[in-house]
């Protein structure tokens, strides 16, 4: 069913330019395929590869342990909930078929799996029809993110192995396909909303530009962004900023990362997990439309390409034309316009698995979408202000067996991007109350980068211990340009505005930066997870080396700086039978800081350290996980103010920052129908030292206290049969406006709805974000730099699913 998706961006094309022709080229593109489809005989099922493969499932329901045999095999799993309803499994290890393994779990309650198309299975009663099972039926894709509904089990971001989460000892939260769905979830902030420890958009304020992300008080858009497991290298305003409909899944590994990932803020990363191959033919097309004048068309589609699914594919696509909710009169709102594509392939046999991934996005909005507070006239220009970004990324997946115990993986991919923007933004208000000073800037950057990490994974036994040991090294390098050019603009009646003024093109005379850099990474990592029974140590550390190279043309300098850093983490838990897990875990973390002091020595980059103890909890007879998490975080050596008077403008290294909290969430995924998301943060961040004034203060926009809930049911029974509805509530406590503290902006709740209705392969929807219309402002350091929040939003959209 139709994923909501979100991008965010728009450029001066007339509404039926390239938006229009991407949004036509995708409804022709899925009626193409429907015909298609229709056309093509079918050949009956193919039998699966028979191959055997080594399976380590604990006991538990029978349902979760069906789940995990068919997410270690990568095949789909079908069966009637009421056939394992109540049933408990004492799990499986060894070397089987996915036949056998089927066999050895299902065989002691009447039951038998039976293989109906390439790489797809159904469980039934033994001697019954397959007819007899068609409703209604459970889905279990083994390529998502092990779980079922809003439920994650497992999530390799953690510890980049196939890990049970209440056996990782970190906080890690997965947002599922199926709750980016019934949750209206078009973009990754709006996924994360419902997420503890995860602060986004402020407010979830109408940013259409990128993903903003803070986590644990840390922003993490930059050094955070990560997609199959690397980073993105985001430069600045070239980022991939991707639908949710792109995604399978989304995971929030919250805490010191480095261990695993190099250079990376200490407040964790945030990991998008695209839509891969399906070993079963999927085919789905979906159209939207809604407030602000949105308009948005849907592909998704997929399957075997030869009798024995070796061959599979997978083709995604969306385009939209689209306003928001910042208009200038009736003719003439922000835009924000995309076109995303993304095919992708897979090769697959007994021992080897090669998936290749590549995307292309279009984006095309009006840039940063500012209203003057409180009157709300936009500062910027419809004929002036334009954002035009185009992304694109080709990569692999590749896996190789080695021996039953051993396994080489290696991730790659190369992506290059290009950005051109001009803005308007205020400055200060005039004597009479009205007239209001603006400084235009012209901008353009371009960006390329290539990430690659290689891991060897094997299992080692002896002495009643289990060694899952991990061996790796990844290479990153990002190199960009990026040329600035500002000047003022023409002023503007805020009470009285006047738009398409004239405003000249900037010349090299107002260029403020022209700059190329150039940055590499080198990380050497090896990680332990040591099973004795029911303990788990899991054991990491890593080696990074770095290079930075800034050529700065207007200033006719460079500058080099090269460095390095060493990381670990431990993390001890111990899983009772009863579904709770304690755990306690240290882990280490460092990010570089360009630039260089006043006597022109490097900074070295900001290191921190974590101590995290908490509890998680998966009860055996139920589809649900609860996690409590305590948490004291500590950064040093971070920029700060120069504090001698002459050397203005220049920065020390003796900023201190520590964020202390509680994260409580609960998911749960019931059979008769129920879904339930909630989260509480309580986060304490403190400036513990800084020379700009805010010693002691908490940092701007960071709230305290964020808490979420989001309840829903769909209906299988009675008149109501085949409704899905679900409402939700979003609280974001107070914020500090200014660095000493000064100026407050108000906590505020907005609630958040969704209905839909499937019969047969439609479904109709309707879904709300900010249903009560709740009027939210944020503003930075002072009360000219404010955004509203999103306001009611409303969108209805119709899927066939075929």
């Amino acid at each position: 069913m139709a994923r909501h998706t979100g991008g965010d961006t728009r450029i001066a094309l007339s509404r039926t330019g390239a938006g229009g022709r991407a949004l036509a080229a995708i409804l022709l593109l899925a009626f193409a395929a429907l015909i298609g489809q229709a056309a093509r005989a079918q050949d009956g099922p193919a039998p699966r590869d028979s191959a055997s493969l080594r399976y380590d499932v604990p006991a538990g329901p029978l349902v979760t342990v069906l789940q995990r045999i068919a997410s270690q095999a990568g095949v789909m799993l079908v069966f009637e909930p009421t056939l394992t309803r109540g049933l408990e499994s004492d799990g499986l290890n060894g070397r089987y078929t996915v036949e056998q393994a089927f066999a050895q779990v299902l065989g002691g309650y009447g039951l038998e799996a039976y293989q109906d198309s390439p790489a797809s299975f159904r469980v039934r009663s033994m001697g019954a029809t397959p007819a007899a099972l068609w409703m209604p039926p459970t889905l279990v894709w083994g390529a998502a993110a092990g779980g079922d509904g809003f439920v994650a089990l497992s999530a390799s971001a953690g510890t980049k192995t196939s890990t049970p989460l209440v056996r990782v000892p970190q906080s890690v939260s997965v947002v599922t396909g199926q709750e980016m769905q019934a949750r209206y979830a078009r973009t990754v902030p709006q996924a994360l909303q419902y997420t503890p420890g995860v602060q986004i958009n402020n407010f979830g304020s109408n940013e259409i530009r990128n993903d903003w992300l803070v986590l644990r008080g840390f922003d993490a858009k930059l050094t955070g962004d990560y997609r199959d497991g690397l980073s993105q290298m985001p430069y600045d305003q070239i980022r991939a900023h991707m639908p949710a409909y792109a995604l399978e899944s989304i995971e929030a590994v919250r805490g010191p990362s480095s261990a695993l990932y190099g250079q990376v803020a200490p407040g964790g990363i945030v990991n998008r997990v695209t839509k891969r191959p399906t070993a079963t033919v999927l085919r789905e097309v979906a159209v939207q439309a809604g407030s602000f004048d949105n308009r948005q068309a849907f592909v998704d589609l997929g399957g075997p390409v030869n009798e024995v699914a070796s061959v599979s594919y997978r083709l995604t696509a969306t385009a939209r034309e689209a306003g928001t909710q910042d208009r200038y009169d009736d003719d003439h709102r922000y835009r924000d316009d995309l076109a995303y594509v993304a095919p992708a392939f897979r090769w697959r046999n007994a021992d080897t698995s090669l998936t290749l991934l590549t995307h292309y996005q279009r984006d095309r909005n009006d840039g940063e979408s500012r209203a003057y507070y409180p009157t709300r006239t936009l500062v910027g220009d419809y004929s002036y202000d334009r954002n035009d970004r185009d992304f694109y990324s080709v990569g692999y997946l590749l896996e190789h067996r080695l021996s039953d115990a051993w396994s080489l993986r290696q991730n790659a991919r190369y992506q290059q991007g290009r950005m051109t923007l001009r803005n308007l933004y205020p400055l200060a208000l005039a004597a009479d109350g009205r007239s209001l000073s603006r400084l235009q800037l012209q901008a353009s950057e371009r960006a390329q980068g290539a990430a690659v990490d290689t891991q060897m994974e094997g299992v080692l036994e002896g002495a009643g211990l289990k060694h899952t040991v991990l061996a790796g090294l990844d290479f990153r390098r990002l190199s960009g340009t990026q040329d600035y050019r500002q000047a003022m603009a023409p002023s503007l009646d805020i009470y009285d505005p006047v738009y398409g003024q004239p405003i000249a093109a900037l010349g090299p005379d107002k260029t403020m930066l022209d700059v190329r850099q150039v940055s590499t990474q080198w990380g050497l990592y090896a990680q332990d997870q040591i099973q004795a029974g029911p303990w788990t140590l899991t054991l990491g550390a890593r080696h990074d080396r770095y290079t930075d190279r800034t050529d700065d043309h207007l200033a006719g300098a460079d500058s080099r700086g090269q460095d390095q850093a060493t990381t670990w983490r431990a993390g001890l838990s111990y899983a009772f039978a009863s579904g709770v897990a304690p755990y306690a875990s240290y882990a280490t973390a460092f990010v570089p800081q360009a630039g260089t002091a006043f006597d022109g020595s490097p900074f070295t980059p900001a290191e921190s350290d974590q101590v995290e103890v908490g509890v998680k909890y998966q009860p055996p007879d139920s589809n649900s996980l609860y996690t409590i998490a305590l948490f004291n975080l500590n950064q040093r050596n971070a920029l700060t103010a120069d504090p001698d008077p002459a050397h203005a403008g220049f920065s020390v290294q003796s900023g201190r920052l520590r964020s202390r909290g509680l994260e409580i969430e609960a998911k749960l995924s019931r059979g008769d129908g129920w879904d339930l998301v909630a989260a509480y943060t309580y986060n304490a961040v403190t400036n513990v030292s800084g020379n700009d004034g805010g010693a002691g203060k908490t940092p701007i926009v960071t709230p305290r206290h964020m808490a979420a809930v989001w309840l829903g049911h769909r209906f299988s029974q009675g008149p109501l049969s085949g409704w899905n509805a679900g409402v939700g509530v979003r609280y974001i406590g107070p914020t500090y406006v200014d660095v000493a503290n000064t100026m407050k902006n108000r906590g505020a709740a907005v609630a958040d709805a969704s209905l839909a209705y499937e019969t047969g392969a439609w479904r109709f929807s309707v879904d709300a974000m900010n249903l009560l219309n709740k009027e939210t402002v944020v503003c930075r350091n002072d009360r000219v730099n404010c955004r509203y929040g999103v306001e009611r939003t409303v969108l209805a959209a119709v899927a066939y699913r075929y």
